[in-house]
């Protein structure tokens, strides 16, 4: 509980000017005041804090200070949504959850990003991803989550996160098969948070362990984990008739360019398929004159997924300078084979 005094000295905190303050020294004292705005919802500290990072930003800063102010700025937006309970709410418009969203992606974009410690980029990594998963943009979350696994391939809350991001994916995923793989993929983040080598950089991260073992529970409990390991078999797909489809494949596999749910989670070969399907349609047979006929959707997506097909291996071909022949340009070319029809 925040005592009388504790506000006296946030409040104070917040009087202090960084003008004779160096680079460091203001950073760790904005650093701290968002740290303590957040832990007691006070709202003056973390828009305070929000107005010392913008003085701080017209200083000649060195890159990596320059990235690190963003972070911060993303930290404080955060503070701000905290306070104002905005994860709570289903508005779509949140200028907190916007602009943290923003910083977020300059930091991770700054030029001195690649320099600062290890640690800090998962963070910032990881932060972000979480916010691309609330926002409802999982797809790109999960790309952010395994570069942050890049650089620290134990980094606990990114593990952990992505597991949560899976488990959210796999409830969108209308083929079973798919949806249970993904579920395993989800439950083995999720337990991966326990292990040995698991790093968090917090002091305490009980929190975070328990709420991920409850998710990874609750996985176990919906989904057979052994039986769909046995069944996975990611390895197994088509592979091309020609070293030229082959290439091109495996090209989209690694650039995750397939409309195939298990694309997102590697480069497996069995993700080597435009799969992508709408949900089940419910329409009455007099909802429209020609009722017998499929929804327009049905072909709309068609067409999107067509369309899709075509732009990316024009892309391929464009990379490559090279006009890329397949051993049959009919109905087994990787673009026609891959998009099935969903009448």
């Amino acid at each position: 509980m925040t005592t009388h005094s504790h506000f006296e000295y946030l409040n104070r905190q917040c009087e202090c000017s960084i003008t004779k303050m160096s680079d460091a020294e203001a950073l760790v004292h904005i650093g701290q005041l968002i740290d303590d705005s957040f832990d007691t919802s006070f709202e003056r500290g973390a828009k305070r804090a929000l107005y010392l990072l913008n003085e701080l930003s017209n200083r000649d800063l060195i890159d990596t200070d320059g990235a690190l102010v963003e972070y911060f700025r993303a930290n404080a937006w955060a503070a701000q949504s905290h306070i104002a309970n905005v994860r709570q709410s289903w508005s779509w418009e949140a200028p907190e959850r916007q602009e943290e969203l923003l910083a977020l992606s300059r930091a991770s974009n700054h030029a001195g990003f690649a320099r600062l410690e290890k640690v800090r980029r998962c963070q910032i990594l990881t932060n972000h991803a979480n916010l691309l998963n609330t926002v409802g943009r999982t797809i790109d979350a999960i790309a952010v989550w395994d570069a942050a696994l890049k650089i620290i391939p134990s980094f606990g809350m990114a593990r952990g996160n992505r597991g949560r991001g899976l488990k959210d994916y796999a409830g969108m995923i209308v083929d079973g098969r798919e949806r249970a793989i993904l579920a395993l993929h989800a439950f083995d983040s999720l337990r991966s948070t326990m292990a040995e080598d698991a790093l968090y950089e917090s002091a305490d991260p009980q929190a975070a362990l328990v709420y991920f073992a409850d998710q990874a529970s609750e996985l176990a409990g919906a989904v057979n984990i052994d039986a769909v390991r046995a069944m996975q078999n990611l390895e197994q797909g088509n592979e091309g008739r020609s070293k030229a489809e082959h290439a091109y494949r495996r090209w989209c596999l690694e650039h995750c360019l397939f409309l195939c749910p298990l694309n997102d989670l590697g480069p497996y070969l069995a993700a080597a398929t435009d799969d992508l399907m709408l949900p089940p349609l419910t329409e009455g047979l007099n909802d429209r004159p020609d009722g017998h006929l499929p929804p327009p959707i049905v072909g709309f997506f068609n067409q999107m997924k067509q369309e899709y097909a075509s732009a990316r291996f024009m892309l391929f071909e464009g990379l490559n300078s090279t006009q890329v022949h397949f051993s049959d340009a009919g109905s087994h070319s990787p673009i026609r084979s891959t998009i099935r029809s969903i009448h």
